[in-house]
């Protein structure tokens, strides 16, 4: 293991003992926290860091790296019952801004009440720390260095274009900064909530259709971040998008038909090149609009993203990229390559298609812990239970199956200390989790074929390459949700193999980190290139393997 896997580790085992340490007292302690100059004052779980409190106070706290602890860029003055600084905090902030109580807001856990405000008189340069996580080892070309610069356009965005979400970043092209962040929900979902539901409707609806629907959602991210900077579009050089196969052929208006069946003739893999006015995204004119390339019909640009931006080439052999999302993307470090496929996870992980699911909002069931007899449920901003968000999904099965509710196949009963919560209806057992709020047989079977695609893709992966199970020395889990997922209920719900604990690292949003290196880094976009051409991909659908894998990886985990 090289001295750089070493550190990341290092870092990885703080922050675990850290979530173990407050994870029992953050499901019922509750503590203030008021934010100034907002005003806002909200209640939070003990032990939530101050970038998650923030979130659900609705206080813009930026964290470009996804909250890894790397960058230091989501410094704050966090003052009261905090939590010790972590390594992450003693490396990236000088001893004198500890001591006047600036922390990382992705780090600094609340205890007790806490005031929190914004750094003031930042250094010069405090900012550049921002960006050498998304651009990190990779040098920064400033737009008097590039060809197609002119003028005053020093500023760039990078999109990643979600099945679910978008995300969007400012940078500042003279030295890389990320400047702001936004996201908004991918309107796209109007026409369905997964991949091949879009595939659909763009053969019945139209491509137009959902063209201008994600390309109008684009361009009111971008214009807004340049309005917050006070920019105009004339300020910007180039947006750079990273997505998976689906929304990139959606987001450029080019038929995704191909990508529906093999042999997936005519899908779109190499980068493309418009202008952001043959979009439709009028308001920003003649920019470029560029995509980063897809190694396949069914690996895309956000896969290659988080590929260059954690450098998984690089990694150890046996090193893992999972990205938990809709449309589930895994790379393996072979040790000379990167062999790459995709699992149709669907949307549980997001709480779609769940009766009683919904996004990360105010009421949501985040977190939800079994121990010591009792069920204990925590919601986002401490509302009153309204539904269950992709989180508190995952925690709840997994507790449901501690609890004996649920037996390793997957099947409801009314067992246990918590039997009497079970009950039938309409012919089959639901679990009241709270007023109003049930989980369902069906909510479990949407589970478990979203873990099983996940860890049979895993499975054929590993075979492919010849990697022992045991042997992954570590497993990087990308996007929005896997940042926010418990790594206890991954491994009880078999998402991940159990001897894989201790060895799981969220990587945040490695689609979006991955397009502001390629924004700002030539270097960058070279070896995205490189990434996309070199890397294999294992085709699940045809595999002799696959239904078997797949059967198999459907039952949970079982415990003495």
């Amino acid at each position: 293991m090289s001295e750089r896997s070493r550190a990341h580790r290092r870092r990885y085992n703080g922050r675990r003992q850290a979530v173990h340490q407050y994870a029992a007292r953050s499901a019922v302690d509750r503590a203030t926290v008021t934010f100034h100059p907002q005003g806002a004052v909200v209640s939070a779980a003990v032990g939530s860091t101050v970038a998650e409190v923030a979130r659900v106070a609705g206080v813009r706290v930026e964290v470009p790296c996804g909250g890894t602890g790397v960058c230091g860029g989501c410094a704050v003055v966090a003052e009261g019952d905090v939590s010790e600084p972590t390594a992450d905090e003693r490396r990236a902030l000088s001893a004198a801004d500890l001591a006047r109580g600036v922390r990382l807001a992705c780090r600094a856990r609340v205890l007790g009440a806490v005031t929190v405000r914004p750094v003031s008189a930042r250094v010069a340069g405090a900012t550049r720390a921002v960006t050498s996580a998304a651009v990190e080892g990779y040098p920064v070309a400033a737009p008097g260095e590039r060809h197609e610069a002119t003028g005053a356009r020093t500023l760039g965005a990078a999109v990643d274009v979600g099945t679910t979400t978008l995300a969007a970043a400012l940078v500042d092209l003279r030295n890389g900064d990320v400047l702001a962040t936004a996201a908004a929900d991918n309107p796209q979902a109007a026409f369905g909530a997964d991949v091949l539901a879009r595939v659909a409707a763009a053969g019945t609806r139209g491509v137009e259709a959902l063209q201008a629907s994600v390309a109008g959602a684009v361009e009111a991210l971008v214009t807004g971040l340049l309005a917050r900077e006070g920019a105009s579009p004339a300020a910007l050089l180039e947006v750079v998008t990273a997505g998976n196969p689906a929304m990139t052929h959606l987001l450029y208006g080019i038929d995704p038909s191909p990508l529906a069946a093999a042999p997936y003739a005519g899908a779109l893999t190499a980068p493309m090149r418009r202008t952001a006015a043959s979009l439709g995204m009028g308001a920003l004119g003649e920019v470029r609009v560029s995509s980063l390339p897809a190694v396949s019909a069914f690996v895309g640009g956000d896969a290659v993203a988080g590929a260059v931006v954690t450098r998984l080439a690089d990694a150890p052999r046996g090193t893992l990229l999972v990205d938990l999302g809709t449309n589930g993307e895994v790379l393996l470090a072979t040790g000379d390559g990167l062999l790459a496929t995709s699992a149709a996870a669907g949307p549980a992980f997001e709480g779609g298609a769940i009766e009683c699911g919904m996004r990360a909002e105010d009421g949501a069931i985040e977190r939800v812990q079994w121990a010591d007899g009792r069920l204990a449920v925590g919601t986002v901003g401490g509302a009153p239970a309204r539904g269950i968000c992709g989180s508190g999904l995952l925690d709840l099965v997994a507790a449901l199956l501690d609890a004996g509710i649920l037996d390793s196949e997957g099947r409801m009963r009314a067992a246990g200390p918590l039997g009497a919560r079970a009950r039938e209806r309409d012919g089959e057992v639901v679990f009241e989790v709270a007023d109003g709020v049930v989980l369902t047989q069906g909510d479990v079977r949407a589970v478990q074929l979203a873990c099983g695609a996940v860890r049979a893709a895993c499975t054929l992966l590993l075979e492919e390459a010849r990697v022992p199970r045991g042997s992954v020395p570590r497993v990087r889990i990308a996007g929005g949700f896997g940042y926010h997922a418990c790594e206890r209920s991954l491994l009880r719900l078999g998402v991940l193999d159990e001897s894989w604990a201790g060895r799981v690292h969220a990587a945040g949003n490695t689609s979006l980190a991955g397009a502001v290196a390629v924004l700002a880094s030539p270097a960058a976009r070279e070896a995205a290139e490189v990434v996309a051409a070199a890397a294999r991909t294992l085709d699940l659908a045809p595999h002799p393997r696959f239904r078997e894998v797949f059967v198999a990886s459907l039952a949970f985990p079982d415990r003495p």
